[in-house]
């Protein structure tokens, strides 16, 4: 908190220490009350803070400093500065107590580095520890105690996804050419299962899917209780499969049949900055993008087959519409994504023999021991720091590179939505991407290649100009989590991080050079000013404004001020 929250601008520390290049340097934080925080901090990338744990210590007037441990003190001390008073104050507090209380369940099981690199993928994903820069990232705000026990990825419990039908009236299905209905569902139900649900709901007059249990509990038990009562909604039970939830809690994993689909539920929460609905016009889209999607890698030979940059593609959606609260268009989003439900390809089907997938959100990883994943990593790869991570940004940034200057495609490429497929020796071999459905933007103008996609799902993607577009890449990925793996290196095994982003400058400049017919885009998308806009996620979260939005697609204020640009040049004091 003390880190990202001066980092975005809120708190504004005095050194206390004269400044040593690399080295962490002592920092006082004066707030109301004499209240003074002090800790140790190493300035960075993007004008980042990289705080050194176990350093921060908290003093109130002329008492004794003792170790600052509970950061819901830091919120209520700094409640000025962060503009928090009344029921904001209590609504952050509460949401920091639940992140807090999720954190310790999974630090009570958290797993070494070691282990964590290489354990499956979907089990994996329930020891990490949520959004990098947000601080209050695992609220979960609607989710009671028992709850986290039965449903958040740390609790390590696997879940029993409800089945329903839904009259067709108020019920669309989409998917990729090929599967229809009928097979997706054979693909999914084993055929006694099938059967018992056909008695329940005949599949000519009602569409079954999928419901998290939570949303059958909270959402659909109330809002739809009258369907229920009337027959237009009818509950088919429990699948026979058991799946683990992702980070992102309404993302689960077949474990039961890993070669089954992932499968993407509504789950009405509040986590971060938003509800977890499923927004009905980019779920039925998500069949149409991927289709676009994988016909354009299918046709570029260096996305296909060069860098084999793969696509796990969400091949199926159901969106239902509410017949009362759907008319209704003045409620806040949330009303309107209560139900639905997106399959997407699992990642079991990418992998060959000996090869192993790792979440990017799980390589800045830290152990009890503070051992990192991407440390372990490189050094069961032989130790080379500069040559692994030189193949992993030219394996992850030369292709997005590719699909937002030759086909304007701007993904949301984050830790949580790419994975490294690294071989026996955890040595990288290709990158993966998911989540297309509210996670893939255009140009505001119209390439040739956007004549392909579907008319429906175009007209309700986001479109922006070069430089907007190109923040995907500076928010998801430079700042959002390049500049934490520089300071890791330098820690652990003593990469200059001036030597870091030169690696990240060639991969981006080498890009350039080699296609010269994208050049005029590839500078109207600025990736190489001499500044950026700073992104602030916290500032958006802890004000709270747009959780009852009417529109989901409202933009949020996320930017705030400007820092330097690591891909610009060089740090002259070799923070980049």
């Amino acid at each position: 908190m003390l880190g990202e929250l001066s980092y975005e601008g809120l708190f504004e520390p005095e050194p206390t220490e004269e400044e040593h290049p690399g080295a962490h340097r002592g920092w006082r934080l004066s707030l109301p009350e004499d209240v003074q925080y002090e800790f140790k901090a190493r300035r960075g990338a993007f004008g980042s803070w990289t705080v050194l744990p176990g350093t921060a210590t908290r003093r109130a007037g002329a008492e004794e400093p003792v170790p600052a441990s509970d950061p819901r003190t830091l919120i209520v001390d700094a409640r000025a500065e962060l503009g928090l008073a009344g029921a904001r104050l209590a609504d952050v507090l509460a949401e920091l107590t639940a992140t807090v209380t999720n954190e310790a369940t999974r630090l009570a099981h958290a797993p070494t580095a070691e282990r964590l690199s290489t354990m499956d993928y979907n089990l994996a994903d329930g020891h990490l520890t949520g959004h990098p820069r947000l601080v209050l990232n695992k609220g979960r705000v609607g989710f009671s105690a028992a709850d986290r026990a039965l449903y958040a990825p740390e609790s390590g419990s696997d879940v029993q996804l409800r089945w329903f039908a839904v009259h067709r009236d108020h019920a669309r299905f989409r998917s990729v050419a090929g599967l229809d209905e009928n097979f997706l569902l054979r693909e999914e139900l084993d055929a006694e299962q099938r059967a018992e649900f056909t008695l329940a709901a005949n599949p000519a007059v009602f569409l079954w899917l999928p419901v998290h249990p939570w949303q059958a509990d909270e959402i659909i038990g109330t809002l739809y209780a009258a369907e229920l009562a009337t027959g237009v909604l009818v509950d088919l039970g429990p699948s026979r499969d058991h799946y683990r939830p992702h980070q992102t809690v309404r993302t689960l994993a077949n474990v039961s049949r890993p070669g089954r689909r992932d499968v993407k539920t509504a789950v009405s929460v509040r986590n971060t900055l938003v509800y977890r609905g499923l927004d009905s016009a980019a779920t039925l889209a998500a069949p149409a993008i991927t289709e676009w999607l994988k016909r354009i890698h299918s046709s570029d030979p260096v996305l296909s087959s060069e860098y084999r940059f793969e696509l796990l593609g969400e091949v199926a959606a159901v969106s239902v519409r509410h017949p009362l609260f759907g008319s209704l268009k003045e409620l806040p989003y949330r009303f309107h994504e209560t139900l639905g439900a997106l399959w997407r390809e699992p990642l079991a089907g990418l992998l060959a023999e000996g090869e192993h997938a790792i979440s990017f959100a799980a390589l800045p990883y830290r152990d009890l021991q503070g051992a990192a994943v991407i440390t372990e990593l490189i050094g069961r790869a032989g130790g080379d720091a500069e040559a692994w991570c030189g193949r992993v940004l030219d394996l992850l940034l030369t292709p997005l590179l590719r699909w937002l200057l030759a086909y304007g495609v701007g993904f949301c490429p984050h830790g949580q939505n790419l994975i490294l497929i690294v071989d026996e020796h955890a040595r990288p071999l290709r990158v993966a991407i998911k989540d297309f459905a509210q996670g893939v933007d255009l140009l505001d103008e119209d390439l040739d290649c956007y004549a392909l996609l579907d008319d429906e799902a175009r007209a309700h993607m986001l479109r922006w100009p070069p430089h907007l577009l190109a923040q995907s890449l500076f928010s998801s990925v430079f700042s959002g989590q390049l500049r934490f793996w520089a300071e890791i290196l330098l820690d652990d095994l003593g990469l200059p991080r001036a030597r870091f982003w030169e690696l990240v400058r060639e991969v981006v400049g080498r890009f350039r050079d080699e296609h010269p017919g994208l050049a005029g885009r590839f500078d109207a998308c600025h990736l190489f000013a001499a500044e950026v806009e700073r992104v602030t996620l916290n500032r958006e979260h802890l004000a709270g404004k747009g959780f009852d939005k009417i529109e989901r697609d409202d933009e949020f204020d996320v930017r705030w001020g400007r820092v330097p640009n690591p891909l610009h040049g060089p740090d002259p004091a070799g923070a980049w």
